[in-house]
């Protein structure tokens, strides 16, 4: 009997080391980029820092980016609006006193704002503020456009988004389908989160129209792009403003005559040009996170020697071209 007891034992140890054996082969059989799987460092106990509002360089943790965020703003009168169910509630008017206040206090309450899939396992533990914020965020949206998006459709659509930093905000010219909003062009930089223990770091740009609502300002309108880093260096060239102005402007409107001038500060590129009739123009572009300029508007030279606003399309010219 004590002979069996002993030989179960011995059994019972060769297969725990067996199993620690092949956990670890497994471990070094992994490989990411060509290389082997590092493990991560598990925490066990979920506990936020208690000094996070004051170590000033905490946002290295956030981002990899070196231009400065714009949604900074901390404004704790709000803080106990969050996770609240009423989505009808006031936000407070000093929020909402220009359009550019609107639009960098959104995105600071959205900031910290996380919404993971079940199966994300970004981070290690609780996620900034978790779902709280987007009740507040959505009474920063008009009645009309609250109407257009509920609640729900809304929340869903920020769906693996866990960190959202505000990088570029741009004041542009109204365009022909909201005349009577202000526009403005945004980057953004989220954090995404993924079936890993790993977050990437995704951009998106796009546009915010904003409106006066009951003495306010309100967001009316939003729509936003993914960018995208792979086709630009491998194809195309409508991610490049100079082929754009000669194939768009030049070849499809017959506009350029001569060289252009190009003219860059920082992302903000304009490219200068004249048309046979000696009529000076310039064309906008904004350079992304990823390269790609976007086009932003049109200007010509007036008698007085102005630029004024005008409105160029490049696709009607080539239609009319091929009729």
């Amino acid at each position: 009997m004590v002979k069996r007891k002993i030989l179960i034992l011995i059994m019972i140890v060769l297969i725990c080391f067996t199993t620690v054996s092949i956990g670890e082969s497994k471990n070094e059989l992994s490989l990411i980029l060509g290389g082997r799987y590092i493990k991560p460092y598990t925490i066990k106990h979920d506990k936020r820092n208690d000094e996070y509002n004051q170590i000033k360089n905490m946002e290295r943790f956030f981002r990899p980016s070196k231009l400065p965020i714009l949604n900074n703003k901390i404004e704790t009168s709000i803080y106990d609006l969050y996770g609240s169910e009423n989505l009808n509630f006031k936000i407070p008017d000093n929020l909402l006193k220009t359009p550019k206040d609107t639009i960098i206090n959104y995105f600071s309450v959205l900031r910290e704002a996380a919404n993971p899939n079940k199966d994300t396992n970004t981070g290690c533990g609780s996620l900034g503020d978790t779902k709280g914020p987007y009740p507040v965020a959505y009474n920063f949206l008009t009645k009309s456009y609250k109407q257009q998006v509920s609640y729900n459709e809304y929340l869903k659509s920020f769906e693996n988004k866990l960190h959202t930093n505000l990088i570029k905000l741009e004041k542009v010219p109204r365009d022909l389908e909201h005349p009577k909003d202000d526009k403005y062009f945004v980057e953004l930089e989220i954090i995404e989160g993924t079936n890993e223990n790993r977050g990437v770091f995704g951009y998106y740009y796009g546009y915010i129209y904003v409106t006066k609502e009951d003495e306010v300002y309100k967001i009316n309108y939003m729509q936003y792009s993914p960018e995208n880093y792979l086709c630009a260096p491998y194809h195309g060239w409508n991610y490049d403003a100079e082929f754009v102005i000669d194939i768009k402007y030049k070849q499809w409107c017959s506009l350029v005559k001569g060289d252009i001038k190009i003219n860059q500060d920082g992302y903000k590129k304009k490219i200068y040009f004249s048309d046979k009739d000696g009529n000076k123009y310039y064309v906008l572009f904004y350079q992304l996170t990823n390269g790609y300029d976007i086009k932003i508007a049109d200007y010509k030279k007036d008698k007085n020697g102005n630029w004024k606003l005008i409105y160029i399309n490049p696709e009607k010219c080539l239609e009319d071209k091929n009729k």
